[in-house]
């Protein structure tokens, strides 16, 4: 039995329907851009492996770091204790990051990332006394799978089943070119009420609502709505981030910058 046959057995993967998969195909080696299956066949890894794969595999400097790191300490709890590559890596990121931002907290993937930074706006103005607790996203947006990420996210046979479930969200149109004006005016009009926690985007680019992009300015205007109606504005850098839209973050290409970056 080869090793994609054993794996339909034991393991469950995601996005996938395993009532009726085709075994996957089996992946023994890294190398730069390339992954490489147990029958020596080459693919281009053009997706970074979901994202999170910047450097390319089996990237020799990478993997003698890590190799030190865990000879050294590979884990410890964060809360009431800290650790040197982590007072390093938040000091270093900080230079990248747009100005407006003094502290980084650290999470271990995209979905949580956004819980995260959901309820951060959420609790800072509960803390405030202040009653804002809708969310505004767009209508075609994917932030994770998570139940917060799932519930700003636009609809999908993937979290159809949960939906009853999820908090409610007002949804307004991607501001793709000609929905520009309609984005915006969504926007305005559902801040009114003054009870909107947040708005939470992906900045110029929706990778899984099909790769829609749009204009840098538009996004200005919105989080400039934003900041007028006191409603945080956190952009969702996972997919964006590290280069992807020709700047270190997609957010630099703005002329108002998020409050909270994920």
């Amino acid at each position: 039995m080869t090793y994609s046959e054993r794996d339909l057995i034991s393991v469950w993967h995601p996005f996938t329907q395993m009532k009726n998969a085709t075994a996957h195909i089996n992946i023994v080696k890294g190398e730069a851009e390339f992954i490489i299956d147990d029958a020596g066949n080459h693919y281009i890894d053009a997706v970074s492996s979901w994202w999170v794969n910047v450097h390319g595999h089996a990237h020799p400097y990478l993997a003698q770091k890590i190799f030190e790191q865990l000879n050294t300490l590979e884990h410890v709890i964060f809360a009431g204790f800290t650790h040197t590559p982590a007072i390093e890596l938040a000091e270093r990121l900080l230079k990248k990051l747009p100005s407006n931002q003094s502290k980084i907290f650290f999470s271990d993937n995209g979905s949580t990332a956004v819980e995260v930074a959901l309820k951060m706006a959420l609790q800072y103005w509960y803390n405030q006394g202040i009653a804002k607790t809708k969310v505004i996203a767009f209508e075609d947006g994917y932030h994770g799978d998570t139940f917060g990420s799932m519930s700003v996210g636009g609809e999908s046979a993937f979290n159809a089943a949960f939906r009853p479930l999820l908090f409610d969200v007002i949804h307004i149109p991607t501001p793709v070119k000609g929905k520009e004006e309609t984005s915006l005016k969504q926007l305005e009009q559902a801040l009114q009420n003054n009870d909107v926690a947040c708005f939470i985007f992906e900045p110029l680019l929706l990778g899984a609502g099909g790769m829609l992009m749009y204009d840098a300015d538009v996004l200005s205007k919105m989080i400039t709505l934003c900041k007028q109606h006191q409603c945080i504005a956190i952009a969702d850098e996972v997919m964006t981030g590290f280069g992807r839209t020709g700047k270190f973050f997609a957010s630099e290409h703005l002329s108002v910058q998020p409050d909270i970056m994920c």
